[in-house]
């Protein structure tokens, strides 16, 4: 199926309060050490199939033709939530075209389905009642300005509700691509699909500032009792690396709660002061995954190389690493525009010997499947 790119010039609805408060003073981002690689885990693959597209437009998705994000949260109950940082919506004309009405930024959406091979146009979108898709955020408008958008990243359900980190990215003009990530805020809600409420650090939405980690970019709510959140950050000029934080998961809602992997500090392994945070990644991309392998004994990241557009994995003993060099799992061809890989670790099965995710193309979220050899 070919959905053709086309970028709608829209303005969404956004708190005010994001505008005018002032991010807390913070001492410059430099990490302080230098990123361990630990030897690769031999990871035997037997097999990686397509299985389909998430979305069935011309049937239950309508009218939503297109999505991004794909970060799912596991539910508890056979659903998962769907966290998305854009939806677009429009109609199929013909065999290959479409016709975009729009996009809306933040949205949510719930899949019923308990294997990806059912779960083809079974998202249910926050919709209105025309089934039109809405923001994260309740709409008080007395709160917003058409300036600044939301893009939900990571989730988790915890015992005190539901936390989306989210980028908070800033428009400065009227094209596509006219913005950049100004911070990164948290969100809550009582129920997987909202009203969700940000979160403020003092009179701030900003719990990092733009020069801190992106922390959302991936997170793993470990058996060890913590919350770890990766978070992408320029360690050099188009050089990307990934710092990890983490929180007891009863106090995601809480800033000063957050301490943050610092090897090779004074201090110790975790340090209260984000400017102090290490490294533990290197060559990471704005989205991703982590999550605990049984099969493979391992913590396992799955993500998209920006550079050859490969969907890679790595292996660690622990959260921080060190994390093993890269295996690539799927290659991708240049016109089919991937992005963004993230394994969605609900739907594992056989212990983690078979595992699913998900790759956008031209906006439109396919799943894999991928089984691992009996023997890691």
């Amino acid at each position: 199926m070919k959905v053709f790119r086309f970028y709608p010039v829209l303005f969404f609805l956004v708190p005010v309060g994001l505008m005018a408060a002032t991010p807390k003073a913070v001492k410059p981002f430099a990490p302080v050490a230098q990123i361990a690689v630990s030897p690769a885990l031999a990871l035997h693959i037997l097999s990686v199939k397509e299985i389909g597209p998430l979305l069935a437009p011309r049937k239950s998705s309508y009218p939503v033709v297109g999505q991004a994000g794909n970060y799912s949260v596991a539910l508890g109950d056979g659903r998962t939530l769907w966290l998305l940082n854009n939806i677009w919506t429009g109609e199929f004309k013909g065999k290959e075209e479409v016709a975009l009405w729009g996009m809306i930024e933040g949205g949510m959406a719930i899949l019923s389905a308990t294997s990806p091979y059912a779960a083809a146009g079974a998202l249910s979108y926050v919709a209105d009642e025309n089934k039109w898709p809405l923001p994260v955020c309740s709409a008080d408008l007395a709160e917003y300005a058409p300036v600044r958008k939301f893009w939900p990243r990571a989730g988790v359900k915890t015992e005190s509700g539901y936390y989306a980190y989210y980028s908070i990215m800033n428009n400065f003009g009227l094209g596509a691509y006219d913005y950049f990530r100004v911070g990164q805020g948290l969100a809550v809600a009582e129920k997987p699909d909202g009203p969700y409420r940000l979160l403020k650090n003092g009179e701030s939405y900003f719990l990092w500032t733009d020069i801190e980690p992106s922390f959302g970019s991936a997170l793993l709510l470990d058996q060890d009792g913590w919350l770890y959140i990766y978070g992408r950050y320029a360690a050099e000029p188009g050089k990307y690396s990934a710092a990890l934080a983490r929180v007891r998961p009863e106090k995601a809602g809480e800033p000063e709660a957050y301490v943050y992997y610092g090897a090779g500090i004074s201090s110790g392994s975790w340090t209260e002061d984000v400017s102090e945070a290490a490294p533990v990644m290197e060559n990471m991309p704005e989205e991703f995954s982590v999550s605990y392998n049984d099969h493979l004994k391992a913590y396992l990241a799955l993500y998209q190389d920006a550079e050859t557009g490969e969907v890679r994995l790595r292996t660690a003993q622990y959260p921080w690493g060190p994390w093993s060099g890269p295996k690539t799992a799927l290659s991708c061809k240049k016109e089919e525009y991937c992005f963004g890989a993230k394994e969605h670790a609900a739907f594992s099965s056989e212990g983690g010997k078979k595992i699913f995710f998900t790759v956008e193309k031209k906006n439109m979220p396919y799943f894999y499947e991928l089984v691992f050899s009996q023997n890691p």
